[in-house]
């Protein structure tokens, strides 16, 4: 997996759960590039998690 900028996934999470109207294009493509580049906004934010804790191991069953 490619590896991103912890600032720059923060970022697309905090636009994808804003309820500001006027960052509602922002928005939209915050949760295209997390769906593009993770899948989901959980596995973004389990990626964070991981960068934090190296000792976290994620398994999908």
């Amino acid at each position: 997996m490619k590896t991103y900028p912890e600032t720059l996934v923060r970022t697309w999470l905090f636009l994808a759960h804003t309820s500001e109207p006027k960052l509602v294009n922002a928005k939209n493509q915050a949760r295209q590039q997390l769906n593009d580049n993770f899948g989901s906004i959980e596995l973004a934010i389990i990626y964070l998690e991981q960068s934090f804790d190296e000792d976290i191991e994620v398994v999908l069953v």
